[in-house]
């Protein structure tokens, strides 16, 4: 099998990505002033040649069209674009760039997480790079790929006013995040602030959003950790009533195992049952 010329480390939109992501996860670790942010603020400048580059990336991914032909003149006109930037400032920058992420981060968890657009951010950084004659077939694949991306009509999904938890869903991923954000800032109203353990969980969910397997393993693990304390809690109950509430409480998390995926309704049942622990410790 042919080595891919992509490099994700090297891709400016995963970068961006994986920034604006980190930037989430800081902030609900409880990090008042985050590291990817201050990097973004520092190496995302308006004239900087990252930012230019990344203009483009997001051009090829946003836009839509009708036709082929439409497609096809964007990327010929982004590609003389980003063959126009000064490559010893973008490469020079690039590097600056990732020096600071693993100064900060540890890189092998940053680039953990699986990406939704990883594809087309492929086949984008590819057709930018340019290749060898003996790679020349995966630029033709790649610039295809970007064409059929861009004429690929996106699935509208309008919310209703009446269900505000259950309709963003199927929205993008940034959607996804500031909705649950909004979430858990109702969480915090009506309970206390996360602890430690609840923001692992939320920093888990977030790094692992895309990554359906990864997410699923660790709900089913935090699901068994929670009903072995609950078991170990009803002990010291001495109400029978509410011995017995928490025994079907322990029950309902034999449901987890069943679950096909795991979506935010499971992600905040989690954080309900660590709020029930602890309430359970102070009586």
């Amino acid at each position: 099998m042919k080595k891919s010329t992509h490099s994700k480390i090297k891709n400016t939109a995963i970068l961006f990505e994986l920034l604006t992501r980190q930037v989430a996860a800081d902030t609900i670790q409880g990090i008042n002033k985050s590291p990817a942010l201050e990097i973004i603020k520092e190496y995302f400048k308006a004239n900087s040649a990252i930012t230019k580059e990344l203009v483009l990336y997001q051009t090829l991914v946003n836009e839509k069209f009708s036709n082929n032909e439409k497609a096809a003149y964007l990327v010929n006109t982004v590609v003389k674009l980003r063959n126009k930037l000064d490559a010893k400032a973008l490469k020079d920058g690039k590097y600056a760039l990732i020096r600071e992420i693993k100064k900060k981060y540890n890189l092998a968890d940053f680039f953990k997480t699986n990406l939704t657009d990883y594809k087309i951010y492929a086949s984008i950084y590819r057709v930018f790079e340019g290749v060898t004659v003996s790679k020349a077939a995966e630029v033709v694949n790649s610039r295809y790929t970007i064409i059929e991306h861009l004429t690929k009509r996106k699935s509208t999904q309008i919310s209703e006013l009446n269900n505000p938890v259950g309709d963003y869903l199927g929205q993008d991923e940034e959607i996804r995040l500031l909705a649950y954000k909004l979430m858990i800032d109702k969480f915090n109203e009506k309970y206390a602030n996360l602890s430690a353990k609840q923001r692992g969980i939320l920093k888990e969910y977030i790094n692992n959003i895309s990554n359906t397997t990864t997410l699923k393993e660790f709900a089913l693990k935090e699901a068994r950790i929670i009903q072995s304390l609950l078991k170990k809690q009803l002990p010291n109950i001495t109400d029978k009533v509410t011995s017995i509430k928490l025994n079907e409480v322990s029950n309902m998390l034999n449901s987890f195992p069943k679950l096909r995926s795991i979506k935010e309704e499971h992600i905040l049942s989690l954080l309900l049952y660590y709020e029930l622990l602890k309430e359970l410790k102070n009586v």
